[in-house]
This record gives structure tokens, sequence and C-alpha cells, in this order.
């Protein structure tokens, strides 16, 4: 059976939620506009159903509906790999960092998610980042 072949009530949905390497807020204009593009084609091809996206300058958030024998770490790894291939060879500046997404994403399951909730979720699931720069030194005077 295709995955064409699946109708509507035999699809679930999926909310993804990622951030580029290191939190660099990387995503505004042009490639804010192109990552757009990546995602539809690499949608598209994956024949799967998007129904919201967001795209934040440091996050990015998809919604989409897919058959039961697509696993969605296949999805968010297929449309991470796709993405981040093209970014970097069309905007240069994404290269001074290691790598464009982090391995990590965040995957949560059913209709009623609302894109804030998974943004939030996925902003609690984060480890505290480290302030910049060199640590201060404790001062060590005698009491």
């Amino acid at each position: 059976m295709s995955i064409q072949n699946y109708s509507i009530h035999h699809r679930l949905t999926y909310h993804f939620v990622w951030s580029p390497m290191r939190l660099k807020a990387c995503l505004c204009g042009a490639a804010s506009e192109r990552l757009e593009q990546l995602i539809r084609e690499k949608i598209e091809e994956l024949e799967i159903e998007l129904h919201d996206y967001r795209i934040l300058p440091d996050r990015v958030y998809i919604s989409v509906s897919a058959p039961p024998t697509l696993a969605p770490h296949r999805i968010a790894c297929q449309i991470k790999a796709h993405t981040s291939h093209v970014l970097r060879s069309e905007f240069k500046e994404m290269t001074r960092i290691p790598t464009l997404w982090t391995r990590t994403y965040a995957v949560f399951g059913g209709e009623q998610v609302t894109p804030e909730e998974a943004l939030a979720e996925f902003e609690a699931l984060l480890p505290p980042r480290r302030p910049r720069g060199r640590p201060r030194k404790q001062n060590s005077e005698p009491r």
C-alpha cells in the first residue's frame, strides 16, 4: 500500500520543534524564506501534509500529518538534513557554526497541541545556557 493510499483518518499529527546549533539567531530575512521553501519541498517529497509552521530567528516549528508507517524520527531527520545542506551552501554565514541544526528536536503527537505549547515545552527541555565569557573568580578572602 502506498503512502498516498492512506485516508485522512489513518494519519497521525506530529509537531516538531528544533533549533540551530548554539541557538544562533540566523533564520532571518532571505534565509527564513528559503527555509520555508525547502521545508515545503521536502514535505511534498515525503508525501505528507503540512498544517502549520513557524520560523523564528532561533527556532523552527512545523506541524504535519503523516501515515503511521512513517516514523517521526525519519521525518525530522530528512527535513533537517535537506534544509541544512542547501542553506549552508547558499548562505556562507551559516558555515561559521559546525553544523546548522543541533541533533536534538522535540516531537509531540496529537491535533490539540498548539504551536505556543510546543515551543514552550522545547524551551523547557533545553539545558541552561552558560553565560558568555570567562567565569568570574570567586572572592576568596578569609572571614
